[in-house]
């Protein structure tokens, strides 16, 4: 995440990101989200998930992309990459769901409704 001054600007980041993810992917966001979030989870290795992908950076740090056009969000070490993962479950669990598991599940459930209500 660069050379931040503190947490709010690490948050600021990770929420410009994720903002993008939605922007981009809209009711699709979901997935993008669940898929960085099993990237990012210990132990972190490079990987690709379909949606996103993790790649070790030269030193430390990992780089995790949504897609070829998007530019990353960089985590320099493992504390930005455990701040990464408790900033998804503060956005999407907020207290309504135990997990961000649970949280994916609801929110394809909510799309399937939302298919269902199309037809």
């Amino acid at each position: 995440m660069g050379t931040r001054p503190g947490p709010e600007a690490a948050d600021d980041e990770i929420g410009s990101w994720l903002d993008r993810l939605h922007d981009a992917h809209d009711e699709f966001a979901y997935r993008y989200v669940y898929a960085a979030y099993l990237a990012v989870r210990s132990p972190r290795r490079e990987r690709r998930g379909g949606e996103v992908a993790l790649t070790a950076e030269p030193g430390e740090g990992h780089l995790l992309r949504a897609g070829s056009g998007d530019p990353g969000l960089r985590l320099r070490d493992d504390a930005e990459c455990e701040a990464f993962l408790a900033y998804l479950v503060g956005r999407y669990c907020r207290g309504r769901h135990s997990s961000m598991e649970e949280w994916e599940a609801a929110a394809h459930d909510r799309y399937v409704a939302d298919l269902r209500g199309w037809e």
